[in-house]
């Protein structure tokens, strides 16, 4: 994934791409989890440039938490590549895994489950991306199956309960 830091950094320039609002399609159900799981504090990895987070959306409100208490990482992003530290009650990854090379996977899926303290919850497509790179590759450089993403999920060896659902 590291060589391909700096293309999604190069196409976030225009600062109309990866903007992470995505993950709003969902915020009901991680609003769920969160009060399922009593969460006070969440990482959100890979929320590209954090929209989401911010006004107008604000979804650290429908979920009951204070904006202090997320915690925003994206590499391509220079305000939020910072690496996470420590354990959060809940870990985000909206629209990430398909854009990580199915060799660097495994190690990715681990990271979210050991700073998570309660719960996982991902989003993947599996479909290919309406971009690409500059070269024509997909922005969605792993595509496969939702049963194929679920069994990754699967083999990671911390458990703690993930929630893994198909972007539509």
């Amino acid at each position: 994934m590291a060589n391909l830091i700096p293309l999604y950094r190069q196409m976030a320039a225009d600062g109309a791409s990866f903007r992470g609002l995505t993950i709003l399609e969902h915020r009901k159900q991680i609003a769920q989890l969160c009060r399922q799981h009593k969460a006070a504090s969440l990482l959100d990895y890979g929320c590209g440039a954090g929209d989401a987070w911010r006004a107008p959306h604000r979804l650290h409100r429908d979920l009951g938490l204070r904006w202090f208490n997320v915690t925003l990482f994206d590499p391509a992003f220079e305000d939020h590549n910072e690496k996470p530290y420590g354990m959060f009650d809940g870990v985000l990854c909206s629209d990430v895994l398909e854009h990580i090379p199915e060799d660097e996977l495994d190690t990715l899926i681990a990271t979210l489950f050991s700073h998570a303290r309660s719960f996982v919850w991902a989003s993947v497509c599996c479909r290919p991306a309406k971009k690409s790179f500059p070269d024509g590759t997909n922005l969605h450089v792993t595509q496969h199956p939702m049963d194929w993403w679920q069994e990754r999920f699967y083999r990671v060896p911390y458990r703690v309960p993930f929630t893994l659902v198909e972007t539509p």
